[in-house]
């Protein structure tokens, strides 16, 4: 085996792609910091307990050492978003909206679809602001950083996690259940749904999360969320938080796609979640949403939203 040979999914950059990524971490990170987000450099290592508290998706996604020193069991950086969020419960204990960027490596034990398992992460995060407003900046910023990386054929598929979650707590289930009702509403298997809630018979609410399945597309599909929760206070805000969203985005050249069986990151997100998508692209180009409440374990409550990126994954396609 040549000395030279990386592991799967993981590469070298070189000289024009290298200077490609610094170029774009430059122009993203003074764009950010023009809208008043202050710049932070996560540690490469956390203790396990950190990263056991946001979910066990992203404990599957980070590679564990031995701390020679305590004897604990530590993880290398898998995503800055939660990283940042520990730093933000550092910095404001008396609850001022907060706004943080970064940049800086990030390693998964395993890819994405066309992705490395290294990435270079950007991303901006808002802490300490529940408002809509807060969620229209951060989305409004997602399109403006794209189009500066000359990505302007931007799709942007949007998502209210607060349907999805409210529609759950109103059925009788276990945790077991509730992990594999979310495993099929990922997947689109509406078959397995409907086996999964035949215990509940005629309940408008099971009918309901089969309903969601089907619910994708541009912005017609707010109306028939409005039809299926006409009569239910609970949808009144997803729906609203949706209308003022589309509002605004609508006047940015993007088009919107709604899919509101989307509940990638349900562990932690909740609220408005979104993916930005590209034709010039395999994948993903960049994700975010709203994670109020992450630190609750930890007695933290604080409402935050936010995005990151790969430029990993740009300067292997620009």
């Amino acid at each position: 085996m040549s000395q030279w040979r990386l592991p799967e999914n993981l590469k070298d950059l070189l000289p024009a792609q290298a200077k490609n990524l610094e170029l774009y971490r430059r122009t993203l990170l003074d764009l950010y910091q023009s809208k008043g987000y202050q710049f932070v450099m996560p540690s490469l290592l956390e203790f396990e307990d950190s990263l056991n508290a946001h979910g066990k998706d992203l404990d599957l996604d980070t590679y564990k050492v031995v701390d020679q020193l305590s004897g604990k069991m530590m993880g290398l950086t898998s995503d800055l978003t939660t990283q940042t969020a520990r730093i933000d419960a550092y910095l404001c204990q008396d609850q001022r909206v907060n706004k943080l960027c970064y940049a800086g490596p990030a390693i998964r034990t395993k890819s994405s679809r066309g992705q490395s398992r290294e990435l270079y992460q950007v991303g901006l995060e808002c802490f300490g602001d529940a408002t809509i407003s807060a969620d229209i900046e951060v989305q409004s910023t997602l399109i403006e950083s794209l189009k500066l990386l000359n990505i302007k054929d931007i799709v942007l598929d949007i998502n209210h996690l607060d349907v999805y979650h409210l529609i759950v707590s109103r059925l009788d289930i276990t945790p077991q259940d509730r992990l594999e009702i979310a495993q099929a509403t990922t997947i689109k298997d509406k078959a397995g749904l409907k086996i999964l809630l035949a215990r509940f018979g005629k309940n408008s609410d099971a009918d309901r999360l089969v309903n969601l399945l089907d619910m994708y597309g541009d912005k017609a599909v707010i109306q028939e969320l409005k039809s299926m929760g006409k009569d239910d206070k609970g949808f009144k805000k997803a729906i609203s938080d949706l209308d003022a969203l589309v509002g605004e985005l609508e006047k940015l050249d993007v088009k919107l796609s709604f899919d509101f069986s989307d509940i990638r990151g349900y562990q932690y997100h909740s609220g408005l979640i979104f993916s930005a998508y590209s034709p010039r692209f395999k994948s993903v180009i960049a994700q975010g949403g709203r994670y109020d409440n992450l630190n609750k374990s930890l007695g933290i409550i604080r409402p935050a939203t936010g995005f990151s990126m790969d430029l990993r994954y740009f300067v292997s396609y620009l």
